[in-house]
C-alpha cells in the first residue's frame, strides 16, 4: 500500500486483498507490477510466466552459486544445515526454477569430476568412522520408506550437521571422502525430502545442496536419484517442467553409467512429470521403464534404488492414468500394485490408496470410494507422513454436495478429526 500510494496507484488493496492473494485470487496487473518492483524483480518476467510462477524469480529466493568441487559441496551444506524455524520464509526458502534451473543442471553435467580432497583442518578419519555414518544413511533411508518424513527431518539433519562437520574439519582418504560425500549427499536429500513429506514444500536449497555434494563424491548415479527425488517434490508443487528438466538432466547423465533399474526409475519418474502436464509421451517413458525393471537386478544396484519395483512401477502408471483422466484404468491398476507392495511400505500404500479413492469417485462409485479412502487414512494415521492426506482432503472437498449420504459425512467427519489431532 505505501509503494502504491508513493507511485499514485489506488489499488485500494489491504489485509482483505493480500488473504484472497493468497487464497488463490490473481491480483490486477497493476498490482503485480507494485509485487515485483517491491521485491526486486524484473519488471519482463511478467510476461514470460503467470501468477504466482514469477513471483521464483525473487532474488532472495535465488541460492549463491556454488563451486561444483569438494569446497563447493560444504558450503552448500553448510547453508542448508543451519538451524532455522519452520516455517521457512522466503529469505531461507530457495527456489531453482527456470533459467537457474536449467544453469545448475547444466554445470553439473558438465563440471569436471573432482576426488573429494584432503581438508587438513583435524585428526584423519577411518575405515571404522566412514562405515558407521554410511550404516545410518542406510537405516534413515529404511525408515523414510516405513514410517514417513516426521522423523526422519530430525534424524537426517542432525546427521547431516555431523557429517558436514567432518567433512570440513577432519582429514581423510580420497576413497573415504568420496564416500562421506556420498553420505551427506543421501541425507541432504533425505532432509529435503522429508520438507516434502511434512509441508508439502520443494526445498530447492537443500536439493541443490545434494547434487553438489554427490558430484563431490563423483558418483552420477547417486546425482541421478537426488534428481529423482526433486523432481517428485517439483511436479507435486505444479512446477511439472523443472520436473521434466530435471529428469532430462538425469537421464543424460546416467547413460552408460547406470545400472537399467536406475534407468527405469528416472523413466518413471519423467512420465509422472510429463502426465502432470497431460503429455502423452508419458506412455513412451512408462513402456521404456518397463523394459528396463525385466532386465532384473543386478550386483551393481546400489541399495538406495532397491524401493523401485514392478509395485511402484504399476503405481506411476496408475498415477498417470489418473492424471490422464482415465480413471477406470487406474483404479485396476492401483489395485494391481497394491497386491505387489511389500507390508511395510505403509507410506506408499496410503498415497495409492488415496488416489484409488479419487478415481473410484470420479467414476460415480460414491461407496466405495468412501471405503478406500478411509482405508487410506487408517494407514495414514499410523505413520508420520502428510503425504497422502493432501489428496484425501481434495476428495473430501469434492465430496461436500453429497454430505445428504451418510458414508460421505462419516469420512469427512474422520477425516477432520485426524486433521485436528495431528
Amino acid at each position: 500500500m505505501k509503494l502504491a500510494t508513493h507511485r499514485g496507484v489506488p489499488l485500494g488493496t489491504g489485509k482483505d486483498g493480500v488473504y484472497r492473494w493468497e487464497s488463490g485470487r490473481t491480483p490486477e496487473p497493476e498490482a503485480q507490477r507494485l509485487i515485483a518492483e517491491l521485491l526486486g524483480i524484473d519488471l519482463d518476467a511478467l510476461g514470460t510466466s503467470p501468477w504466482p510462477h514469477w513471483l521464483a524469480l525473487d532474488p532472495l529466493q535465488q541460492p549463491p552459486r556454488r563451486s561444483w568441487d569438494a569446497h563447493g559441496a560444504i558450503a552448500a551444506l553448510n547453508d542448508v544445515s543451519k538451524d532455522h524455524p519452520m516455517p521457512m520464509d522466503r529469505r531461507n526458502f530457495v527456489l531453482l526454477t527456470g533459467v537457474a534451473l536449467t544453469s545448475s543442471l547444466w554445470e553439473w553435467l558438465t563440471a569436471d569430476p573432482a576426488a573429494a580432497g584432503q581438508i587438513t583442518h583435524g585428526g584423519r578419519l577411518g575405515e571404522a568412522a566412514v562405515a558407521r555414518l554410511e550404516q545410518r544413511v542406510r537405516s534413515l533411508r529404511h525408515d523414510d520408506d516405513v514410517d514417513g518424513g516426521g522423523e526422519l527431518i530430525r534424524e537426517a539433519d542432525s546427521s547431516l550437521k555431523l557429517v558436514a562437520n567432518l567433512l570440513e574439519q577432519r582429514t581423510y582418504s580420497d576413497a573415504h571422502g568420496a564416500r562421506l560425500h556420498a553420505a551427506a549427499a543421501d541425507l541432504a536429500r533425505m532432509k529435503a525430502w522429508a520438507t516434502f513429506d511434512l509441508h508439502g514444500a520443494c526445498d530447492d536449497a537443500t536439493f541443490d545442496a545434494a547434487l553438489h555434494t554427490a558430484h563431490a563424491a563423483a558418483d552420477p548415479a547417486l546425482g541421478c536419484h537426488i534428481l529423482a527425488f526433486w523432481a517428485i517434490a517439483a511436479y507435486n508443487t505444479d512446477r511439472a517442467a523443472d520436473a521434466e528438466k530435471m529428469i532430462n538432466a538425469a537421464l543424460s547423465a546416467a547413460r552408460g553409467r547406470a545400472t537399467p533399474r536406475i534407468e527405469a526409475m528416472l523413466y518413471s519418474r519423467r512420465a509422472r512429470a510429463r502426465a502432470h502436464q497431460r503429455d502423452p509421451r508419458c506412455w513412451n517413458d512408462l513402456d521404456r521403464a518397463a523394459t528396463l525393471l525385466e532386465r532384473g537386478a543386478t550386483q551393481d544396484d546400489p541399495d538406495w534404488v532397491s524401493w523401485f519395483d514392478r509395485s511402484e512401477l504399476l503405481g506411476a502408471l496408475a498415477s498417470s492414468q489418473l492424471d490422464m483422466d482415465q480413471p477406470s484404468r487406474a483404479e485396476g491398476t492401483f489395485v494391481e500394485a497394491s497386491e505387489l507392495f511389500p507390508a511395510d511400505r505403509v507410506r506408499t500404500q496410503s498415497l495409492f490408496l488415496a488416489r484409488r479413492a479419487d478415481a473410484q469417485w470420479r467414476q460415480g462409485e460414491i461407496e466405495g470410494s468412501c471405503v478406500t479412502a478411509n482405508a487410506a487414512l487408517a494407514l495414514n494415521e499410523t505413520i508420520s507422513s502428510h503425504r497422502s492426506t493432501g489428496p484425501l482432503h481434495e476428495l473430501a472437498s469434492r465430496m461436500e454436495s453429497h454430505m445428504a449420504v451418510p458414508a460421505v459425512r462419516d469420512f469427512r467427519e474422520r477425516l477432520n478429526a485426524s486433521l485436528a489431532a495431528g
